[in-house]
């Protein structure tokens, strides 16, 4: 399994990607490219012999140095229950844009039990807490598009060794 950066000319193929990987939110092409210009150094693309097998989007949130919020951990249905999610992960907590990170942060559904299990794994390799708390109440979605709660899961503190 190779780990990367995105570049442009991934998006198309992280588009479809997620498209296949309910309960994901599908999200417009357009923002994968802007994933892809602007936030590739905290996304992780996983490639097995040229194939797509992977895609994490994070971001820095503006004014927290300290802290990086992973948007969508998606897997390609035949390369899951291989640890590519968790491999991902370990991929961008050890990249330079994290260099500053003692904290990850990411929402989860309540019926996201595979996602928790995730962020739950990764607290105890890093030795570290896993607290959940309110994150996006699901009378904050519209009603065209009604959502489950998202909790809040923070992961940290924790110190990396890069």
């Amino acid at each position: 399994m190779n780990f990367r950066e995105p570049t442009l000319t991934d998006a198309v193929r992280i588009t479809r990607l997620v498209r296949r990987c309910p309960p994901l939110d599908v999200n417009s092409h357009y923002l994968s490219l802007l994933l892809c210009r602007d936030f590739h150094a905290t996304c992780v693309v996983a490639e097995l012999d040229s194939q797509l097998a992977g895609f994490l989007s994070a971001y820095r949130p503006p004014g927290r140095n300290d802290t990086v919020f992973v948007w969508q951990v998606a897997v390609d249905p035949q390369h899951r229950s291989a640890g590519v999610a968790s491999q991902m992960l370990d991929e961008l907590l050890t990249r330079p844009a994290c260099g500053q990170v003692n904290w990850l942060e990411t929402t989860v559904t309540p019926s996201n039990t595979s996602s928790q299990k995730l962020f739950r794994s990764l607290a105890a390799r890093l030795e570290t807490e896993c607290n959940r708390e309110d994150g996006f109440t699901a009378d904050l979605f519209t009603e065209a598009d009604p959502h489950e709660p998202e909790d809040l899961y923070r992961i940290g503190p924790f110190a990396l060794n890069h």
